[in-house]
């Protein structure tokens, strides 16, 4: 962004100190409850992030509604020390402070971040979170080993759609923007009985992608169609007793043709790549009081996900990359079930322990994981061209890698809450879980093997894992309150299938390697948290340490001229890492509103003990993270009038980061800007929108590897964010 771009913001942005005390305009309009008064429902009682010890982040209906257009990875920007992955045609793969995967080409799935739709546990797929009548996103950053039945190592997502009411409710919405956009909604809800509630959306998405496919003259080769259900019933069941069953359904059919030998968005692709996930999945949650000294609650949910993967293996055609025959091809089919069971008693105010000074929580908690894979990777190399010099006229390569994986895990947690003094608590909670694994595989080589004798694996990993958390926190005022937090996290070992492969005679690793430890982080947080100004001005802020041991790093290793053959390794290393999280919400007056939001965050590699591929120069000891920018950072301010007329202006900013473990190529820093303006009336609004509104080239995933035939020199690739995106939605109320 040029220095005169910058300024021009910066003055819009600010413009509210200068404006907001003239409120001669008309009637002022008042905006509805934002961070001030968020409930967090899915904690086990009901609580205002104010009165979290954690560092969080709640996004309420109105900032989705104001921020994004269709998908979560559209909020990531207003979270501190956020990032996601591109490896992909929607965001699955998301980082905090740093930790996270960057994508899952073959093995289990272990994922670091916890993903929640719904009391539906989809972790490790959340690529199909669309934002269509949601109500709440909950971020909570660090280890969350007692506040939910699902454990995170590095953090938990939390999405909540809109709640059936008792008052009749209908909501549409339709978007058509560039790059042939276009997109459709409906809601409706409401009483369908005297005791029964019940809500029903429906959405649909569509575009181009951004992306020009030079081989095959279309422009959708990356397109994205995505559709997503919801439906929801509450049952009032009388004598305090709820039930309530929520339904998902998502079909995310989209193309992957991201990637180009030119680095551009001119793709080159003969067999563009899909990322397709179709999903089902359902939640039943039953609450009541037992007694009056503990109220129950069961939670059940299931998930099950199919999900296509592929990829063009050399980006190109036969014209491309004449005079050279080269052609590859990637598919991975996965097959994931996932089934969940939690088990609460809650205390009530009748049931606080010694002297009437602690709450309480004691839960169980089970699931099952169930998840198939099939890899294939094929094709060919021909330099036949270059004889009497040439090496392969032609080379040939199909492999497959079958895989069934299933997990077990059994958990008890508990909570004790205890007022030490009218100002002082202290609050204590421990996991305790027990993990088992059992996995087989088969890789089949059938050029350069016998595909009746594949090379078979089968591991079945025991561990026993705790974590938990201790902390104090003093509310030195009315509003406003100091914590200091411990907490352990944990995140179970696994296997490398693709290294297995790759052992031989003369390998510098042994059978040992294909099996690594698990992983446990230290979180050392200090938070302030409070509302100034008579309520009109929240802030927090949270000081953080963690130290990783046995940190799960996971690298690539390019070991054959096919683009498609790498060994994909985790090992065991140790790390560490410190930074800041601070957001604000500021209402300057009855039209103006500030927000913002800021991660800073400093990490390094203590140990790492394998040796990197020998053409990488630079030592992963004493480097960075992967993904891990050193700051994050959204400025943005929102107007409205009580005439309907809103406005919503986004600055969001990020560091360069290093792409991956495997190499040490970085993201350039970025700047972009997102605008959006309408007018609201009683039942129907307009909205224009732009996103990225200077259209920024950024980046969001890239590699370092040799692609490009006859010499095959390791060379830059990155993938670029979207450019600029606008449009206009109609909306409906009733």
């Amino acid at each position: 962004m040029t220095n005169k771009k910058l300024t021009l913001f910066l003055a819009i942005c600010w413009l509210p100190f200068f404006a907001g005390a003239d409120e001669s305009s008309g009637e002022s309009f008042e905006y509805p409850p934002g961070p001030l008064e968020e409930v967090v429902v899915s904690e086990f009682r009901q609580s205002t992030s104010l009165e979290l010890d954690s560092s969080i982040t709640v996004l309420n209906r109105e900032t989705i509604e104001s921020a994004t257009l269709q998908h979560f990875e559209e909020l990531i920007s207003l979270i501190p020390n956020m990032n996601w992955s591109g490896d992909g045609a929607r965001a699955r793969y998301f980082q905090m402070r740093g930790i996270g995967e960057l994508e899952q080409y073959e093995g289990a799935p272990n994922p670091s971040v916890g993903f929640i739709i719904d009391d539906i546990d989809l972790s490790g797929v959340g690529g199909i979170s669309s934002v269509f009548d949601l109500q709440r996103v909950e971020v909570l950053r660090g280890p969350q080993a007692t506040r939910f039945g699902a454990s995170a190592l590095a953090g938990l997502v939390y999405v909540q759609s809109a709640e059936p009411s008792a008052d009749f409710d209908v909501s549409a919405e339709v978007l058509a923007g560039n790059d042939e956009t276009f997109g459709a909604g409906a809601a409706i809800g409401g009483r369908m009985s005297d005791r029964l509630n019940g809500r029903l959306s429906v959405h649909h998405y569509q575009g181009n992608g951004f992306y020009d496919n030079v081989s095959l003259g279309i422009n959708d080769s990356n397109e994205r169609d995505e559709w997503t259900s919801r439906g929801k019933l509450s049952w009032d069941m009388g004598k305090g007793w709820e039930a309530k069953l929520s339904m998902l359904y998502a079909n995310f059919d989209n193309g992957y043709d991201a990637w180009s030998p030119e680095n551009g968005r001119d793709t080159f692709s003969d067999n563009p790549g899909r990322d397709e996930q179709e999903t089902w999945g359902g939640s039943l949650k039953f609450s009541g009081p037992v007694s009056p000294a503990f109220d129950f609650v069961s939670i059940t949910s299931y998930a099950e996900s199919d999900v296509l993967f592929s990829f063009d293996g050399e980006w190109g055609d036969e014209a491309y990359w004449a005079p050279y025959g080269y052609d590859y091809v990637y598919s991975d089919t996965r097959n994931r079930d996932s089934l969940t069971q939690e088990f609460r008693l809650v205390s009530s105010p009748d049931g606080r322990l010694f002297n009437d000074h602690t709450d309480w929580v004691l839960g169980v908690y089970a699931s099952r994981l169930e998840e198939s894979d099939d890899i294939l990777s094929a094709g060919l190399y021909d330099d036949s061209v270059d004889a009497p010099f040439s090496y392969c006229a032609p080379c040939q390569d199909r492999t497959t890698l079958e895989s069934d994986y299933e997990s077990k895990n059994y958990s008890v947690f508990g909570r004790l809450d205890s007022d030490l003094t009218d100002r002082l608590r202290l609050n204590f909670g421990l996991r305790y879980e027990r993990w088992k694994a059992d996995y087989a595989d088969a890789f089949r080589d059938y050029i350069y093997g016998d595909p009746d004798q594949p090379v078979r694996h089968d591991f079945r990993p025991r561990e026993n894992l705790w974590g938990g958390d201790i902390s104090l926190d003093y509310q030195f005022s009315d509003e406003a309150r100091l914590y200091g937090l411990i907490s352990r996290g944990y995140k179970a070992g696994g296997f490398n299938p693709s290294l297995a492969r790759a052992l031989g005679p003369g390998a510098e690793l042994g059978e040992e390697a294909i099996a690594y430890d698990p992983e446990h982080l230290m979180n050392y947080e200090l938070g302030l948290k409070g509302l100034w100004l008579d309520g009109s001005l929240t802030a927090e802020l949270a000081l953080f340490y963690m130290d990783r041991e046995d940190m799960q790093l996971r690298s690539s290793a390019q070991f054959t001229d096919n683009p498609n053959d790498f060994v994909f390794i985790t090992s065991n290393a140790e790390g560490h890492s410190y930074g800041l999280e601070a957001s604000i919400a500021w209402q300057v007056s009855d039209n103006w509103r500030l927000h913002g939001s800021l991660g800073l965050l400093e990490s390094e590699i203590d140990d790492y003990r394998l040796e990197r591929e020998a053409d990488i120069d630079g030592e992963l000891i004493g480097r960075e993270f992967a993904h891990a920018p050193s700051y994050t950072l959204n400025l943005g301010a929102s107007y409205a009038t009580q005439s309907g007329w809103v406005a919503r202006l986004d600055y969001n900013a990020m560091d360069e980061f290093y792409f991956d473990y495997s190499h040490d190529e970085k993201s350039d820093s970025r700047q972009t800007v997102n605008l959006k303006a309408g007018k609201h009336w009683a039942q129907w609004s307009v909205h224009a929108w732009v996103r990225n509104l200077f259209d920024e080239d950024y980046y969001t995933r890239g590699f370092s590897f040799g692609l490009e035939p006859p010499w095959f020199e390791r060379k830059r690739y990155t993938r670029l964010g979207d450019p600029r995106h606008y449009g206009v939605t109609v909306s409906y109320r009733y």
